[in-house]
């Protein structure tokens, strides 16, 4: 396996277990009165200063964000343990988080030579996390426990930095995931409108079939795995048709899948293959900035989720309209700002160019 592929398995372990840590801290405060300002305060925290610091790793600063973040989010275990004041422990456990998430993405990004796929992998382990730690904590698993898990990411975070090589400076420059005869301003700009609306939709899909511990864990189950792929197929068949895919393909799925499981789950899996495909499209015009690349598409989910926080549209109709109308958008620029497959010579042209060898004369 080549090393690449390697740190986005290895962070994606460490995606994995720091979510576990972040839902299990933040489900423990969900019968508490004062949650919604919990949450907010946690996605705020999470989301929105990861450019920031993904601005200072890209400036050159060599601290282990991914170590200081784990060190953060075992301090909020402790804290939780010894029953602090719930914001101060929402605090450490965000930035602890936060810091993880841009130290993984920066790492896998510049470790890729041209490619999306192990940053998608690493991303895709978030969504195995999340409803990992809201079942423990919910089953009321003793946080030594979770202390424990915790700290079991000081392994692959001490691996993953054995595996990089150089700082990647030319692997970033293989980033071509756009088109090119697009301004990269506008290329920033709509994709992280994209993330903006996709993550507005998000929230909106209905799952009124999503009753039991296990349909969570298959809903949660999907999103993973899409975003994943989606990172795969913008490798294996180009980041338009991955595009057309997750928007176009995923829509019928969403729409009919309310009442319906198995249809809501492949719409919910198509539809998060959109991460690796704005991810992309960013980055490959913020090449020599991975990490505020990285940081437009968090801000973006945190835009895109801020309305759920004072208000939820009910009406299953009302939200299938919703979903139908912000799609197209999103399909008409990513068809514009994503790159062209590349067209394959003929193989007659690919021999007739060859040149012919050195004369032995």
């Amino acid at each position: 396996m080549k090393k690449y592929n390697q740190i986005g398995l290895l962070y994606f372990i460490i995606h994995f277990l720091v979510e576990i840590t972040s839902f299990y801290v933040l489900t423990s405060y969900f019968t508490a009165p004062v949650v919604w300002g919990l949450c907010l305060l946690y996605d705020s925290l999470a989301f929105v200063p990861q450019g920031f610091f993904g601005f200072l790793r890209d400036k050159g600063i060599r601290i282990n964000f991914a170590v200081l973040g784990t060190i953060l989010t075992t301090l909020s275990l402790v804290l939780l343990y010894f029953d602090v004041n719930a914001v101060v422990v929402i605090i450490s456990v965000a930035l602890g988080n936060c810091l993880v998430h841009i130290h993984g993405a920066e790492l896998t990004l510049r470790a890729s030579p041209g490619k999306i796929a192990p940053s998608a992998v690493f991303v895709s382990g978030g969504s195995f996390g999340v409803v990992t730690g809201k079942l423990l904590s919910t089953h009321g698993v003793a946080v030594p426990w979770i202390l424990a898990l915790n700290l079991l990411n000081f392994l692959p975070i001490c691996l993953a930095e054995k595996h990089k090589t150089g700082y990647g400076e030319a692997n970033l420059k293989k980033n071509h995931f756009s088109n090119e005869k697009i301004n990269s301003v506008a290329v920033v700009l709509l994709a992280t409108f994209v993330v903006v609306v996709r993550a507005y939709m998000g929230y909106g899909i209905p799952t009124s079939w999503n009753k039991t511990e296990l349909q969570t864990v298959l809903l949660y189950g999907s999103m993973g795995v899409g975003k994943g792929l989606g990172g795969i197929l913008a490798d294996k068949i180009g980041i338009r048709l991955t595009a057309l895919i997750s928007t176009i393909g995923a829509l019928p799925f969403m729409v009919l899948g309310a009442e319906r499981m198995e249809i809501s789950l492949i719409g919910v899996a198509l539809f998060s293959m959109t991460m690796a495909v704005t991810l992309a499209l960013i980055v490959s015009r913020l090449q020599h900035y991975p990490g505020i690349a990285f940081g437009f598409t968090t801000v973006g989910l945190f835009v895109g989720s801020l309305p759920f926080f004072f208000y939820r549209i009910q009406s299953v109709t009302v939200n299938d309209i919703i979903i139908t109308l912000l799609t197209v958008p999103c399909v008409v620029i990513l068809w514009i700002i994503c790159a062209k497959p590349k067209k394959k010579q003929p193989i007659s042209k690919v021999i007739l160019d060859e040149p012919e060898p050195p004369s032995s004369n």
